[in-house]
């Protein structure tokens, strides 16, 4: 009997189409029998460094070839895979580096400098450094950071067994209202969420993925792993650019992809500013996550772009709940679809009281895939499990046919003379002006109200909007008392690696 383990991902592959592309980044290819090779060789270094089963090895890197054979080798060996945002700075470095307390870190040169001072600043004793990418000839060896080209190349030996039910990963939370906090989930989890998605999307050995999502991101991640399971070929195009993507798709009949609505949009702005054409005829499935697609939006791609369009709606401790098929899209525009296959949903009060079909309340979900817990944290693990029922602290409703709508978070509620206000019902009302690129809407303190509606905005090229045109748009659609009060036009909105809005992170109004 097959253990439910990521380590296989790959590794039956080498055996059967040794020569098939795996990985593919710029000049950069390596078949199925050099990933599952050098994984093998990566977990057997892992082995003689002492990397025994349940350590964290954290990895520091952005998007690329190397971050993939890191995850398999960690997987292989029975060690953690914790990733760090290859954006963050020193703080958020020291927070996660901190509460993770990794035996082993992945990086590379240009963040060796930030990441040893971090650790310097924890007092933590000093993780073994692995350099990935130029300059890892610098590796000292020793007791200095090591070189990955040399680790790789390490003929395989014997590594212990792993369970389906061990730890697989320590990923953290997207802070988007806060501190993030360290999710674990166990190996089965995960293939349960690659086995699902397989079936789902029906990929097969056929299709080329372009992973344009950060390898950071959860779902990121496991999108390339379902295809690596299967047999296809990722592509990896490291740094996003909606020119690039659109040639890749079509130098390389990319099937499929998965990206934040921030990203698909940045594609139709250029689709708009250019007279030269692309061919995506091959894209069979584009998967939109991290945040829900304004319909307007999404009637544009279905349009422009291809029909194939999925929404994806899932969350670091959860993973994946439910998916919007193409067939949907048009007819439930505002809705994240149904279930996956083996995930039930409800509709419930912070006590797991059941809400009926149509009303808003809490977000409860009952998956295979969701996580073990918050390391360190036991009261917290505790508080956002009920019976077997996750709380992923969403707010949404189901309609009389069972998908579900999304409201918001329920600590985003703005409370304003008594009112309960949802941002999120603003923030789509705001996407339908032509003048408004992206937006965010908060509560800021008053002192009559208790809290005011108040908008980030961030405008399209050519306009010149004010407050008094924002408020007359907003009433247009909604009651008086929730337009915004405050506005403020920025240039950009801080997003984590989903691309979620920071509303933590967001400038003082």
């Amino acid at each position: 009997k097959q253990a439910l383990t990521v380590g296989d991902i790959a590794r039956h592959l080498g055996g059967v189409s040794p020569e098939r592309i795996a990985l593919r980044e710029g000049e950069r290819c390596l078949s199925y029998a050099d990933v599952n090779r050098q994984a093998d060789g990566l977990a057997t270094a892992l082995g003689r460094l002492g990397v025994r089963n349940g350590d964290i090895v954290a990895v520091f890197l952005p998007s690329c070839i190397d971050y993939l054979l890191v995850v398999l080798a960690t997987a292989r060996v029975g060690a953690v895979f914790s990733p760090i945002n290859p954006r963050y700075k020193i703080k958020e470095v020291t927070d996660i580096v901190a509460r993770a307390r990794p035996g082993v870190v992945f990086t590379d040169d240009e963040r060796l400098i930030l990441l040893e001072t971090a650790i310097a600043d924890v007092g933590l004793h000093t993780p073994r450094m692995i350099l990935s990418g130029p300059g890892q000839e610098k590796a000292r060896g020793d007791s200095g950071p090591l070189s990955f080209n040399r680790l790789v190349e390490t003929d395989p030996g014997p590594v212990p067994p792993v369970s389906g039910d061990d730890l697989f990963s320590l990923m953290f939370t997207s802070g988007t209202t806060g501190t993030p906090k360290g999710a674990l989930a166990t190996h089965r989890a995960r293939m349960l969420w690659v086995l699902n998605a397989v079936a789902l999307y029906g990929f097969s050995a056929d299709d080329v993925y372009l992973s344009v999502m950060p390898q950071v991101h959860s779902a990121g991640l496991t999108f390339a792993l379902m295809h690596l399971y299967v047999g296809g070929t990722v592509e990896i195009l490291r740094d996003f650019d909606p020119v690039d993507f659109l040639e890749l798709v079509e130098r390389h009949g990319v099937t499929s992809s998965l990206a934040v609505p921030s990203m698909l949009t940045m594609i139709l702005e250029t689709l708009d500013r250019t007279d030269r054409s692309f061919d995506f005829s091959s894209l069979r499935r584009l998967v939109s996550c991290g945040a829900p697609l304004e319909p307007g939006r999404k009637k544009q791609i279905i349009e422009r772009l291809t029909p194939h369009l999925y929404d994806y709606y899932g969350s670091t401790e959860s993973n994946s709940m439910t998916v919007l098929m193409p067939q949907d899209q048009l007819r439930k525009p505002a809705s994240v679809g149904k279930p996956f296959s083996n995930v039930e949903l409800k509709i419930a009060t912070a006590d797991g009281s059941p809400r009926p079909a149509g009303e808003t309340g809490l977000i409860w979900c009952r998956n295979p895939s969701v996580m073990m817990g918050y390391l360190g944290q036991e009261e917290e693990t505790r508080a956002v499990f009920r019976d077997g029922w996750f709380n992923t602290d969403d707010l949404g409703y189901l309609d009389d046919e069972g998908f579900l709508f999304l409201v918001g978070r329920e600590t985003d509620i703005i409370n304003s003379g008594g009112f309960n206000i949802y941002p999120r019902e603003i923030e789509q009302v705001l996407f339908k002006h032509p003048g408004v690129l992206d937006c965010a809407v908060v509560g800021a303190p008053h002192p009559t109200w208790g809290q005011a509606v108040s908008a980030y905005i961030v405008e399209r090229e050519g306009w010149n909007l004010g407050l008094t045109e924002v408020q007359d748009h907003v009433s247009q659609h909604l009651a008086d008392f929730k337009k915004p009060r405050k506005v403020k036009f920025v240039k950009s909105l801080p997003k984590n690696a989903g691309g979620k809005t920071i509303k933590s992170a967001l400038p003082p109004m």
